[in-house]
């Protein structure tokens, strides 16, 4: 098989994949499950208030 093929193969795959992700728009769901999981550390922080 000659290395353009398996450059077209990879490009054809990529693509796919990201068409997959905007499709049921996996990258939203990515970041809002580490957005919970950043207010849940921020959130069990010990934070001293000086006023």
């Amino acid at each position: 098989m000659a290395w353009y093929w398996i450059v077209l193969i990879v490009l054809a795959a990529l693509f796919v994949l990201t068409f997959a992700a905007y499709f049921f728009n996996l990258d939203m769901k990515m970041v809002e499950g580490l957005y919970d999981k950043l207010i849940a550390y921020h959130d069990s922080k010990k934070v001293e208030e000086k006023i």
